[in-house]
C-alpha cells in the first residue's frame, strides 16, 4: 500500500515534468520505459525510477549550462542507453560543463600570458 502511494506521488510530480519539453529542447525520456528491466521487482523499481528523477531534475538545472553541440553528442548518447539514460546525459553534460570551464580558464590564461608579454620591454 505505501509503495503503491510513493509511486502515486513519483508519478503526480514527475508527470507533468516528464510531458513538458522543457527550455531549449530538454529531451524527454520515458522514465518507465527506462526503469522496465526492474518491472517484476518493486524495490530496483522505484529506486530506478527515483534515481532517473534525480538525474532528470539535474539535466534540467544544467541544460542551459551546457554548449549546444556538447548537449546534442549527449542526448544523442543517452539516447543509445538501454537504461539510466537521464543518468548518462546528466553525466555527459557535467562533463561538457567541465570541459568548456577547463578551456575558459586556459583561453584566460593564455591572453594574460600575451598580454603580459607585449607590455613587456
Amino acid at each position: 500500500m505505501m509503495r503503491l502511494a510513493f509511486l502515486a506521488a513519483l508519478v503526480t510530480i514527475s508527470g507533468p515534468v516528464l510531458a513538458d519539453p522543457g527550455p531549449m529542447g530538454l529531451p524527454d525520456f520515458s522514465i518507465e520505459k527506462s526503469c522496465s528491466l526492474f518491472a517484476g521487482h518493486p524495490r530496483p523499481l522505484v529506486l530506478c525510477q527515483d534515481t532517473e528523477s534525480r538525474y532528470r531534475g539535474e539535466v534540467a538545472s544544467s541544460w542551459a549550462q551546457t554548449p549546444v553541440l556538447e548537449r546534442e553528442a549527449c542526448v544523442k548518447l543517452a539516447s543509445q542507453s538501454q537504461r539510466g539514460k537521464y543518468e548518462v546525459l546528466a553525466r555527459c553534460l557535467r562533463t561538457a560543463i567541465s570541459e568548456a570551464a577547463w578551456k575558459d580558464a586556459v583561453g584566460s590564461i593564455k591572453q594574460s600570458a600575451i598580454e603580459r608579454d607585449t607590455r613587456s620591454p
